[in-house]
């Protein structure tokens, strides 16, 4: 994976941890932030400088992505000798010193770098290449030389077809998150009295990826403004600037008690203790939020890709798009604060029946290594 936002991390990791739970001792496995971790230090940084950038101007980004897809042969090139191509030679390195049998890549980076290292090196290994964007297609994505395309839908699986992946290399399952997600959880009320939260107040949860990128403080200013007392437990990433503004403000937000949290780990247990999610709609978080059956509304999507996610959500009443408008922000959460309003919703996921695609990934991951995927 690379580790530019948690997009790409996140279905790595659960399908790592569902491979080695159904197959327990079988496999070596290694999860790598793979352009830094095999010596293209400077590369991997340019990338993540550059998608720090597009978090924080989603109206260039969104422009940025329609003009890459049109003119997708073009992307590919530019792509490829800015990004990749400095990193083949020690991609190259890893493999000889490796000698891997299996690769699951979750960014399109990392599988255009190891399906030319493969060439060069004429070393035989498998490459599964998983496309993090769930419903849409990006041309970067089209790398044809992947031994196998994943999806996280049929109408993925039917784009990337589209656009020139064959359909014998396309397999779509269900969006991967960890096996553990749900069941790993401590009690609510546990995990409340460590955060702070009051148990008087509902308690809505800000998480804006990885970045913790997003206008923040005008959020809080319009929940604010309700004249409710609520918790807001704001997980800033690694945002270390954004997490002192919150601190600073604390105080001054009356009806708000206002938690900021860096870097977490423990995702699924303060998904877990909220009562709705203010979320970017990044897949692995949407994701998340679904499998936790919270009410979710999003601030403006960074891509056309997550304007997408946005949309399955809403369209299954389960959530609200806000466009980054805090007013738009404030009036949702109004709504979905209600009780009668979250029974509803819960009621809407019982419909939904969502699946975990992780241990079926695994399990196909598992056959690959064998050679007996079909």
């Amino acid at each position: 994976m690379i580790e530019a936002g948690g997009g790409h991390k996140a279905p790595a990791k659960a399908v790592m941890e569902a491979l080695e739970l159904s197959y327990p001792g079988r496999y070596e496995t290694r999860m790598m932030d793979f352009i830094k971790e095999v010596g293209s230090v400077k590369v991997d940084a340019a990338h993540k400088r550059s998608w720090k950038m597009m978090l924080e101007y989603p109206t260039l980004t969104h422009g940025l992505f329609q003009l890459e897809n049109v003119f997708a042969p073009i992307t590919r090139g530019v792509f490829y000798h800015t990004m990749v191509a400095p990193a083949v030679h020690d991609t190259m390195r890893f493999v000889k010193k490796y000698r891997p049998d299996v690769v699951f890549s979750t960014h399109f980076f990392a599988t255009m770098a190891l399906v030319e290292a493969r060439k060069r090196t004429r070393t035989n290994f498998k490459i599964i290449t998983y496309q993090t964007e769930m419903f849409t297609f990006h041309a970067p994505w089209k790398v044809p030389d992947t031994d196998w395309y994943l999806t996280a839908s049929d109408r993925a699986a039917q784009s990337a077809a589209r656009h020139g992946i064959k359909w014998s290399k396309i397999k779509a399952f269900p969006y991967p998150i960890p096996p553990n997600f749900l069941s790993s959880r401590r009690d609510a009320a546990v995990v409340r009295r460590e955060l702070g939260i009051d148990e008087a107040r509902k308690t809505v949860l800000f998480s804006f990826g990885n970045q913790g990128a997003g206008m923040i403080i005008q959020f809080l200013i319009a929940l604010d403004l309700l004249g409710t007392p609520l918790n807001v437990v704001v997980a800033a990433g690694r945002n270390k600037a954004l997490k002192t503004r919150l601190k600073a403000n604390q105080k001054l937000l009356t009806h708000l008690n206002i938690i900021p949290l860096g870097y977490v780990t423990n995702m699924n247990e303060i998904i877990g203790a909220a009562d709705v999610c203010f979320i970017k709609p990044g897949p692995a978080t949407m994701m998340e939020c679904m499998h936790s059956r919270k009410p979710i509304i999003f601030a403006a999507a960074a891509t056309p890709c997550e304007q997408e996610h946005a949309n399955y959500a809403v369209f299954r009443g389960v959530a609200k798009f806000t466009d980054g408008n805090p007013m738009a922000f404030g009036l949702a959460a109004k709504h979905f604060l209600k009780e009668d309003v979250q029974e509803e919703v819960a009621r809407r996921y019982e419909r939904l029946a969502l699946r975990n695609g992780a241990a079926d990934i695994a399990e196909f991951v598992g056959k690959v290594a064998e050679g007996k995927a079909d």
